[in-house]
């Protein structure tokens, strides 16, 4: 149903947000492109035929990686795809991975909650620059490999939502994007499932997804001109997560050999908090680290709506449980509006298989432990503003139409502190870690782009800012969202918008080329230089802005856990805080041990 028009701007500003909500109707037959010859190529499965984009991009949409995990492959590790003889048409997308459907489409805001994709749905998409072979001869090796793992919370998302076609043109690598299970499909801990043979054991069947999928690019980019050599993964947000889970896991050491995490982070749920948690226990409460739906819980849910006979602890559930419809599976779990909150099952799980049962952070501390390969982590200024403006506590939302902010003060200030926390354990800690074990090539970036126009007396520039997943376009170089782009980038700034785009994409390529983000090759763009860990003050991390805003230039900012109370109290802000343990409560609820670390707020 297309809504009216005033609500275009609201999904406009939302669209960009794919690394953590859907935003396209999902078509589960798309219309397909027309094929070209000089796409077609062998791979180690078989023939493959793609297509030429407008942009003169060889693509190869929807090649399948692995069989199909349906049935009774459901909640098992992948299997190797099989092969095939005669030609396959590469040239649309593949069904996405089984999730609910958005809260907005193309066609405008949408009631959430439909239940969209498909479990056949590991397959992943190729993106070249239209060299001839004697071009590639020319440049005296295959390209650069860069490998994208979206977001979305691990539990929604599809490749179809990233363009990444000015990016490959102008910077000259290979992208490849895949799909992984989503949500339940993708993270389940039982019993059962512990006491299957090998991988199948593991609780991260998303991740094992993940790694077959870039050994099979290992195996095969070369039929398109890429690298096996030189493969760098990047995501964004549970992408971003997902790098870092990688990074440290002993089944994909030697895949790739660089790695950047958008806007990640380093939290993993263990095997017992995973599968069952004692409600009643006070220290469970209002902790976000058990915010999730337990598989116990989800079970009973199931049980109660009459889908389900057996229990948690009974030696036929998981039999039962595959014979459950996607649907059925999925009506266990409440799906509320985008801004609302959605409990899910745990994901990232300490399994000893894929992810180390003493978590990602004490294998980013031993370099034995670790890929030790160069790796950048990086954050927006105004991570959390992107959920504080659904928050209804924060801002007034009149039918959404129109938002208003109900304290400026306050709002700056929850948001900051707030992302200032995301940046502690997806940047500064996990970049102390890396740095302290041995690999000298670890890097940093913080995106400040916040220029939005105001749209009908609403400072978009104060309700979203540098928020999350804003990054993601200047990376792909892709802002054409047709009208609606004006509701989101001034016209007055699309010079300076573009040249901050262009550094970004430049930066990233010269990474995944050399394993640094400034090389002789882009001599030209501000030095970037690496991490330094310790409170001194040296130039550590890479500010990404416009000119106009300051540019792109080094910063010495540090924020390591241990000194969140500290940046808060040197802020003259926080005078104007009445209850200062109480704020910091909420700024703070999803950093582990921050008070005990701080040594403050300790009786709060």
């Amino acid at each position: 149903m297309r809504k009216i028009k005033i609500t275009i701007y609201l999904f406009f500003i939302v669209l960009l947000l794919n690394g953590c909500e859907t935003t396209q109707l999902v078509k589960v037959k798309s219309d397909k492109n027309l094929l070209s010859l000089e796409t077609k190529l062998t791979t180690n499965n078989g023939p493959v035929i793609g297509f030429i984009d407008q942009m003169g991009i060889k693509k190869w949409l929807g090649i399948p990686f692995a069989e199909p995990p349906i049935n009774e492959l459901r909640w098992r590790a992948p299997i190797k795809g099989k092969n095939w003889k005669s030609l396959k048409e590469a040239n649309s997308f593949s069904s996405p991975c089984v999730q609910f459907q958005s809260s907005l489409t193309a066609d405008g805001l949408v009631k959430p909650g439909e239940i969209v994709g498909s479990e056949d749905c590991l397959y992943l998409n190729v993106y070249a620059p239209n060299l001839s072979n004697n071009e590639l001869v020319d440049n005296r090796e295959l390209l650069p490999v860069m490998v994208w793992i979206h977001g979305g919370g691990n539990t929604t998302g599809m490749t179809s939502e990233y363009h990444p076609e000015r990016f490959v043109k102008s910077e000259n690598v290979i992208f490849v994007s895949m799909s992984y299970r989503l949500g339940f499909f993708g993270w389940l801990s039982h019993p059962l499932i512990r006491e299957q043979q090998g991988l199948n054991a593991s609780s991260n069947f998303g991740l094992l997804d993940q790694i077959m999928a870039i050994q099979w690019i290992k195996d095969n980019i070369q039929f398109f001109g890429g690298n096996p050599n030189n493969i760098t993964i990047f995501g964004e947000s549970a992408g971003g997560q997902d790098v870092i889970a990688l990074y440290t896991s002993p089944l994909a050491k030697g895949l790739f050999e660089r790695a950047i995490s958008q806007s990640g982070g380093t939290s993993v749920t263990s095997i017992k908090d995973a599968e069952k948690i004692d409600r009643y226990d006070a220290n469970f409460t209002d902790n976000y680290k058990y915010r999730h739906l337990t598989t116990e819980e989800w079970i009973n849910v199931l049980n109660k709506k009459g889908l389900l006979i057996s229990k948690f602890n009974d030696e036929e559930v998981l039999t039962d449980l595959r014979s459950l419809t996607p649907r059925d599976l999925m009506s266990a779990i409440a799906k509320g509006d985008f801004w609302s909150e959605q409990r899910d099952l745990a994901r990232i799980i300490g399994d000893d298989i894929v992810v180390p049962k003493d978590g990602i952070l004490d294998s980013l501390s031993d370099i034995n432990k670790h890929a030790n390969v160069p790796i950048i982590f990086g954050i927006n200024k105004d991570e959390n503003k992107l959920f504080n403006f659904f928050d209804k506590k924060y801002v007034s939302n009149f039918f959404n139409i129109y938002f208003r902010v109900k304290d400026a003060f306050y709002y700056d200030l929850i948001s900051d502190y707030q992302s200032l926390a995301w940046r502690s354990n997806g940047l500064d800690t996990p970049a102390d870690l890396v740095k302290k074990s041995g690999q000298e090539n670890v890097f940093a970036y913080r995106f400040d782009w916040d220029e939005e126009p105001k749209v009908l007396g609403m400072d978009f520039s104060l309700l979203l800012g540098a928020a999350h997943a804003f990054e993601i376009p200047f990376i792909m170089g892709d802002f054409d969202f047709g009208d609606q782009t004006s509701f989101l980038y001034d016209k007055r700034k699309i010079d300076e918008r573009d040249i901050l785009s262009s550094t970004m994409m430049s930066y990233w390529a010269e990474f995944s080329r050399s394993g640094k983000p400034s090389t002789s090759n882009n001599s030209d763009l501000p030095k970037w230089t690496n991490w330094k860990s310790g409170d001194q003050d040296r130039l550590r991390i890479m500010i990404l802005d416009t000119l106009s805003s300051g540019g792109t230039q080094m910063d010495q900012s540090y924020v390591p856990i241990k000194k969140l109370v500290e940046i808060f109290e040197e802020d003259t802000r926080s005078n104007e805080v009445d209850d200062k343990c109480r704020f910091l409560n909420i700024a703070y609820s999803w950093v582990d041990d921050w008070k005990l670390k701080n040594n403050s707020c300790l009786g709060d």
